[in-house]
């Protein structure tokens, strides 16, 4: 009987000795976690976005995430995203829309954020397909040529030929010296600030950079990460919230294009 009782206890110990691992194992890797929480709202910024679903992807994982639909306030939250950074995207019942923009989580912090669904035309959401498609295969979509540059105020006219140029873009400027890389995060046309230029007309950008007149224009895949849906109804934009995290990038690699 002694026997039995002290095997009984040793098994006994020995279980909770493995639940006892198993939650602080669990613990611990709920210590590593960070969670994100914000709100969708239309365009304007202040109207909540009902049934909306966040999706977010780790730039050094690959891991998706999907988000449970907004509620009536435009409110989500995605809990248990390990630390890092990452692209997001919006489905919501009139279509999906795609974010250029990234934001960073933290362990043991809530990364806060609010987005603004901003619908293209319909011009510009097939040019944005044009685009997309062509970032998709080579990471890059030629977009058009320099067809002035201003050397005195660093200021290059761009035609958009195929596709089109946002304010938010990451651009690669090639010639047969010019070679450089440049985030725009401002853009002119016809002497007003735009958010997009289609093809068939001109944008106007500072670079950072000398350019030359014949200059290929390409618009690049922020982080070398392609948008997330091919199709989008427009593009979500990040309107507030703090991000831990600054998104830091590599210079690519030289263009695949070549220059004749």
């Amino acid at each position: 009987m002694r026997r039995l009782a002290k095997g009984v206890v040793s098994w006994g110990l020995a279980v909770a000795l493995i639940l006892v691992i198993s939650i602080t194992s669990a613990f611990s890797q709920d210590l590593r976690k960070g969670h994100l929480i914000g709100y969708v709202f239309d365009r304007d910024g202040s109207t909540p976005v009902q049934g909306a679903v966040i999706v977010v992807k780790n730039l050094t994982t690959g891991a998706v995430t999907e988000a449970a639909a907004s509620d009536d306030l435009g409110l989500f939250k995605v809990p248990g995203l390990d630390p890092g950074l990452y692209a997001l995207g919006v489905k919501s019942a009139t279509g999906n829309f795609n974010s250029q923009e990234f934001f960073g989580v933290a362990a043991q912090q809530t990364s806060k954020i609010s987005i603004a669904l901003n619908p293209y035309d319909p011009v510009a959401a097939s040019a944005a397909e044009e685009v997309i498609k062509e970032q998709r295969e080579k990471g890059e979509a030629y977009i058009g040529k320099v067809v002035n540059y201003d050397p005195s105020t660093k200021t290059a006219t761009v035609f958009v030929e195929i596709g089109l140029v946002q304010k938010e873009d990451r651009i690669h400027v090639k010639g047969q010296v010019t070679d450089f890389y440049q985030d725009l995060g401002k853009l002119m046309a016809y002497g007003a600030k735009a958010d997009r230029v289609t093809s068939g007309y001109t944008a106007s950008v500072t670079t950072s950079k000398t350019c030359a007149e014949g200059d290929f224009v390409y618009v690049v895949c922020r982080g070398g990460i392609p948008p997330f849906f091919l199709v989008p109804l427009g593009a979500a934009a990040i309107v507030a919230g703090a991000v831990p995290l600054a998104a830091e990038f590599k210079e690519e690699p030289v263009s695949k294009h070549t220059i004749k």
